[in-house]
């Protein structure tokens, strides 16, 4: 770091209290500790599975280097654990770079909860943990067209790519990335020549297929939710959150309980649909219309789940945790108390090893990238940087 930018940090010193957000008056310890329920928990032993993703790229002249990977981990004893990888290496020529994050990322979500219920599928575990809250999940926007090129299609292209939804279906689980499979890549460029009256070449197609993916995520969505042929727990957990309906302040919900909260125990769950919950989050959340068209059935059922909601600490330390659960109208309405038995089980440092765990094998690290770069070959290629020299 040059020293003058150092410099800077040293006169913002003076200033740091008064930048951070400062809890006011009128949000009192009695206040915050009045929504809260002191419960020591029990340990109570469960077979559960964890899933994390990672996702890295590398920006090079016309296009991204990419490589995203979802695992989930779990033990069903000391000496047996399960596991299940996901993942995909790819090239990509989008052209909105600041849109970029949120593709790659909609490719990690469904690396990710692949691999959980490829897992789930297999080895029936009582719990599923996800990585984050479960309405996260549902806050990815479906990919435009002209994140990968600027002609338009007046959303035919959308359209078109719907067509291949039951494909999609039929192979869901028979590959990685489904939609990116060379069997629907030939459908897919035989449907832009025939319906759309265009050359299928790289950019037309990749967003073409980036559609499907996202079709292919709202499958995965509802397989998670609705398609397992049994009743596990579904639980979202998050150590950060910017949330603030417990208290109605400006500063979030998870800040206020630090400040205040010792002991373990939880607030009061709040029941809501997964719908509102991601709308309460952004107001750029939509699902797509041609989904709804096309699986109606499916995009109902998955705006009609409902969640339950709340903060909890299940271990010593100082970490509290948002936790959302699945409420499965199969099972009994959710009890916090018993989830956070099962979380005080799985805990290690005040959070569950399955998800430390899950963080730390799926990883790829600088390393990885520069390893998947010399595999390549492109260690000669001029990258994104030089490009805006």
């Amino acid at each position: 770091m040059r020293p003058e930018l150092q410099l800077k940090a040293l006169s913002l010193v003076s200033q740091i209290k008064n930048i951070i957000p400062e809890i006011s008056e009128d949000i009192s310890q009695e206040k915050v500790l009045s929504k809260w329920i002191s419960f020591n928990p029990v340990k109570k032993e469960i077979f559960a599975v964890a899933e994390d993703g990672s996702l890295n790229k590398k920006h090079f002249l016309g296009f991204y280097l990419y490589a995203v990977s979802g695992y989930s981990y779990g033990a069903k004893n000391e000496e047996e654990y399960v596991e299940e990888v996901v993942g995909d290496i790819n090239i990509s020529v989008i052209k909105k770079t600041e849109r970029a994050d949120s593709y790659f990322r909609l490719l990690m979500f469904l690396s990710e909860l692949k691999s959980i219920i490829k897992l789930a599928k297999r080895e029936k575990p009582d719990l599923l943990l996800i990585d984050g809250t479960l309405s996260s999940k549902f806050i990815v926007s479906p990919p435009k067209t002209d994140w990968f090129l600027s002609k338009e299609f007046g959303g035919r292209l959308a359209e078109v790519s719907g067509l291949l939804i039951d494909n999609i279906k039929n192979k869901l689980y028979d590959e990685d990335i489904a939609s990116f499979s060379y069997e629907i890549q030939l459908k897919a460029m035989k449907l832009i020549k025939d319906q759309l009256n265009e050359s299928p070449r790289r950019d037309i197609l990749e967003a073409f297929l980036s559609k499907l993916a996202y079709f292919e995520y709202l499958l995965l969505l509802y397989d998670l939710f609705y398609s397992l042929d049994y009743n596990p727990y579904i639980v979202g957990i998050a150590k950060t959150s910017h949330d603030t309906q417990l208290f109605n302040a400006s500063i979030p919900d998870l800040r206020l309980l630090h400040k205040y909260v010792y002991e373990n125990g939880y607030t009061k769950p709040l029941t809501i649909s997964i719908e509102s919950k991601a709308k309460e989050k952004t107001q750029e959340w939509e699902f797509s219309e041609v989904f709804e068209k096309k699986q109606p059935d499916i995009a109902n059922a998955l705006k009609e789940i409902t969640i339950k909601y709340f903060y909890g600490k299940y271990d010593k330390g100082r970490i509290i945790s948002l936790i959302e659960v699945y409420e499965n109208p199969q099972k009994e309405s959710v009890n916090p108390e018993e989830i956070l038995n099962y979380l005080a089980y799985l805990s290690t440092g005040g959070y569950p090893y399955h998800l430390k765990k899950a963080d730390k094998e799926v990883r790829i690290t600088k390393d990885d990238m520069q390893l998947i770069i010399n595999i390549l070959g492109l260690q000669n290629e001029i990258t994104g940087r030089e490009e805006l020299i």
